[in-house]
C-alpha cells in the first residue's frame, strides 16, 4: 500500500455528481497532496477499479444503486486488504458508518458536516491507522508462524476452564490427536490421572500453578501413552482475555537414561563393595593360613623343644638353642606378614623407594626378569592418597601376573603428562580374554582405586599375547591423606 501523502490516489464511490464534486473541491484546497481522483458510482464498478488500478484511499458512501449501507462495505472489503477506507455516510446512517468501522473501515464522515481541513485530517488518520493495522497484523502474524512452526509441543489454554484454545503442529504429531480433537480437549485430558487434582484448584489460586516454569509433568497421548513432559508455561493476551501458553520437552528418554545411569552407578558400587568385602576375607584368610600353616607350626616345634628340654636335662642346651632359633623364625615370619599388611612408610622411604623395595622382594623369590622406569617419581609432587593408590594398584597388577600370568618379564613404567600421571604395566605371559576376565576382584580394586582419582584404566591382552596395563590419574584432584 502506498502511503505517501503528497501522491496519493483516490477511489470515491459516488453515485451522486454533486457530492463528487465537492469531495473533488475540497481535495483540491486541502493539504492533501493527490495525484489521482476516481470516481465509481456502483461497487461493482469499484471493485473493477480496485482491481485494474493502484488506489492509496478509498472514500465510500454507504447508499448505492446496487448496494446499501453496511453491505456496500462489506462487499468491497476483499479488494482492500492493505487500503484504507473511509465511509461517507448521512447524518441516519451514522450507527451504520460505526459498525462499518467495527468491520475494518478506518474512519467515517457525515455529509454535509465536514470541510477540507476536517477531510485532511481524517486521510492523514486513516492511513496512519491502516500502517498500524498492518504492522499489528505483520507481527501477529509472525508469532503465529512462530507458535506454529515451533519444533517443540505447544498449546494456549484457557485459565478459567483450562479448554486448549490453539494448539501447533509439532504438539499434534507428539500427542496423536487432529487439529479438531485438540480444539476439544482440555489440559487435563493430556495428564495422567494422578496429576488432574493438582489442576482443579480455585480459579483465583490457578496462576500459581499454571505458572510453574519447567516442571516436569505426565502427559498423556491419544494411545494412552504416559511421557515425561518438562513445561514452561507464561501468560498471554489472547484476543483481549488473559490465556496461558505452554511450552513443552519430551524428557522421557533423557529421564530413563539418567535412572539407567544411577541404576548402574549403584550396581557399580555394590560390585565394588563385594571386591572389597571379597578382597578382606581373602587376605583375613591368607593371614589364617599363614598364622596356622606356618607360624603355629614353627611355635609349636619351638614349644615341643621346650617341653623336652624341662625333661631332659642333659639336653637342655641343645634344645633351648634349636627353641631360640624357632622363636626367632617366627618373629621373621610375623614381621614379613606385618609388612606385607601395613601401608608403605612414605614418608620414611618415599613412593619411589617403596615401588623399588616391591620388585626387589618379588625378584628375590621368583625367577622373573623386571624392568622398571620411575625416575618421573622424583620430579612430581603427590598427596599420600595419590602415592598409596599408586602402590596399590602396581602391587595389585603385580599379585595379579604373579598367581595368573606365568610370566617372564615385567615392566613397569610411571610417567606424568600435564596434570595426569599414567603408570604402564606389561608382561609376557600368556595372556587372557578381556572379554571374559574384566570383573576379577583384581581388575575390579584397581578400576575402583583409579575412579577416586577421576582415573582411566585401559587393558589390552589376548590369549598368548601377554598382558599391557595402562593406569591414567588426576593429579589435580585433592583425596584424603591416607587411604586404604
Amino acid at each position: 500500500m502506498q502511503t505517501k501523502e503528497n501522491s496519493l490516489r483516490i477511489l470515491v464511490i459516488e453515485d451522486n455528481p454533486a457530492d463528487f464534486c465537492l469531495i473533488e473541491t475540497m481535495l483540491g484546497s486541502s493539504a492533501v497532496s493527490v495525484s489521482a481522483i476516481c470516481n465509481a458510482t456502483r461497487i461493482a464498478e469499484a471493485c473493477s477499479l480496485l482491481q485494474t488500478h493502484p488506489i492509496d484511499l478509498v472514500l465510500l458512501d454507504l447508499s448505492l444503486p446496487d448496494s446499501f449501507g453496511l453491505d456496500s462495505f462489506l462487499k468491497i472489503k476483499p479488494f482492500v486488504p492493505h487500503i484504507p477506507v473511509i465511509i461517507l455516510t448521512g447524518l441516519a446512517e451514522s450507527v451504520v458508518a460505526l459498525e462499518t468501522i467495527q468491520q475494518g473501515a478506518q474512519d467515517y464522515l457525515v455529509k454535509g458536516e465536514f470541510k477540507a481541513d476536517l477531510l485532511a485530517r481524517s486521510i492523514k488518520y486513516s492511513i496512519e491507522r491502516k500502517n498500524a493495522e498492518e504492522k499489528i497484523l505483520a507481527s501477529e502474524e509472525k508469532y503465529r508462524q512462530m507458535f506454529y512452526k515451533n519444533p517443540f509441543p505447544a498449546w494456549i489454554y484457557d485459565l478459567d476452564n483450562l479448554k486448549i484454545l490453539e494448539v501447533n503442529d509439532a504438539a499434534i504429531e507428539k500427542y496423536g490427536y487432529e487439529r479438531e480433537e485438540f480444539l476439544n480437549l482440555t489440559i487435563e485430558d493430556v495428564r495422567s490421572p494422578e496429576e488432574i487434582p493438582a489442576l482443579r484448584l480455585p480459579v483465583a489460586n490457578r496462576h500459581d500453578i499454571h505458572k510453574w516454569i519447567e516442571r516436569i509433568w505426565q502427559h498423556k497421548k491419544k494411545n494412552g501413552e504416559i511421557m515425561l513432559m518438562e513445561v514452561a508455561v507464561y501468560e498471554i493476551n489472547y484476543f483481549g482475555k488473559t490465556a496461558i501458553q505452554a511450552q513443552m520437552n519430551d524428557v522421557t528418554e533423557k529421564t530413563r537414561l539418567q535412572k539407567e545411569l544411577v541404576q548402574q552407578q549403584i550396581i557399580k558400587q555394590r560390585q565394588i563393595t563385594d571386591a572389597v568385602l571379597n578382597a578382606q576375607e581373602k587376605e583375613r584368610k591368607g593371614i589364617g593360613e599363614e598364622l596356622h600353616d606356618n607360624i603355629n607350626q614353627i611355635l609349636a616345634t619351638s614349644k615341643l623343644f621346650l617341653n623336652t628340654a624341662l625333661g631332659q636335662q642333659e639336653l637342655n642346651s641343645e634344645l633351648l638353642c634349636k627353641s631360640e632359633q624357632y622363636i626367632s623364625m617366627a618373629m621373621e615370619e610375623i614381621r614379613k606378614l606385618s609388612k606385607a599388611l601395613i601401608t608403605p612408610g612414605f614418608i620414611e622411604l618415599g613412593l619411589k623407594q617403596s615401588i623399588e623395595d616391591l620388585v626387589e622382594n618379588i625378584m628375590a623369590t621368583q625367577r622373573i626378569s623386571m624392568t622398571i622406569d620411575l625416575e618421573a617419581l622424583e620430579r612430581i609432587q603427590l598427596n599420600d592418597g595419590l602415592k598409596i593408590t599408586i602402590y596399590r594398584i602396581i602391587q595389585e597388577q603385580l599379585n595379579n601376573i604373579l598367581k595368573h600370568a606365568a610370566a617372564s618379564a615385567i615392566t613397569i613404567r610411571v610417567s606424568s603428562k600435564n596434570d595426569t600421571i599414567v603408570l604402564f604395566i606389561s608382561d609376557n605371559g600368556k595372556g587372557f580374554d578381556t572379554r571374559l576376565r574384566r570383573k576379577g576382584i583384581g581388575l575390579t580394586n584397581i578400576n575402583s582405586r583409579a575412579e577416586l582419582f577421576n582415573g582411566r584404566v585401559e587393558i589390552d591382552s589376548s590369549p598368548g599375547n601377554g598382558c599391557r596395563l595402562k593406569v591414567e590419574l588426576s593429579m589435580k584432584l585433592i583425596m584424603p591423606q591416607k587411604a586404604a
